[in-house]
């Protein structure tokens, strides 16, 4: 595996999230792929700390799915599947069906703003054609409406889902291209702009349910 160069993390009690991040970023970008093990030792080198908090950070990616141990190989990233990001946006259409309706019910006028703002910085980098800033706005579009609805609940297991994964992982799984996937977005934008809560309900349904036939679609 190549060495990754990595920061080391501040010393101080609570810090097993920020290694679990570390580690996740480095899966997430591609620098740790499908079937790369996982080191504790050599994570904990890199980072300055500890073996336990990195095993600690590791037990609770083996939660996520995002890596798996096996008998005499050890930890390693764990390839998502088809079926893994089916089951994600499923789970994400229903509870973004949700957050939606709240956020044409109560957006803001400076909410509106900052949602389509980030709609149109997610469009100029998929022109751009760079995948990492693409997904990162992509999560950051969804991640605003949610927030609208101030519903600490519905915010809390959104988060839980781990957005930012299955927006990594299903982007590279598409077919398409990343203004393709861009522009499907400014439909759920100019629903919650027109205040009409059964065109932004159905615009969520909809972006879910192209996302699922387009992953049935692939051999």
């Amino acid at each position: 595996m190549t060495k990754i160069k990595r920061k080391p993390i501040e010393k101080r009690p609570l810090y097993r999230e920020e290694i679990g991040n570390a580690i996740r970023d480095a899966i997430v970008s591609g620098d740790l792929k499908p079937g790369d093990r996982i080191v504790e030792t050599q994570w904990a080198k890199d980072l300055g700390v500890s073996q336990s908090p990195v095993r600690e950070a590791i037990r609770e990616l083996e939660m996520m799915g995002l890596v798996e141990n096996i008998p005499y190989q050890g930890c390693i990233v764990r390839k998502a599947t088809k079926q893994d990001m089916k089951d994600a946006y499923r789970v994400r259409m229903y509870l973004e069906m949700l957050g939606i309706q709240d956020a044409v019910e109560g957006a803001t006028e400076d909410q509106l703003k900052e949602i389509d703002k980030v709609n149109k910085e997610m469009e100029a980098e998929a022109k751009k054609n760079a995948f990492n800033a693409y997904t990162k706005k992509n999560e950051e579009f969804h991640e605003k409406i949610i927030e609208v609805s101030q519903n600490g609940l519905l915010i809390r297991l959104w988060k839980q889902s781990h957005i930012q994964d299955s927006t990594f992982f299903g982007t590279q799984l598409s077919d398409q291209s990343l203004e393709a996937l861009a522009i499907r977005h400014k439909v759920l934008y100019e629903a919650i702009e027109a205040r009409d809560v059964k065109r932004a309900q159905e615009a969520i349904y909809q972006h879910f349910q192209e996302l699922i036939e387009e992953l049935d679609r692939k051999a």
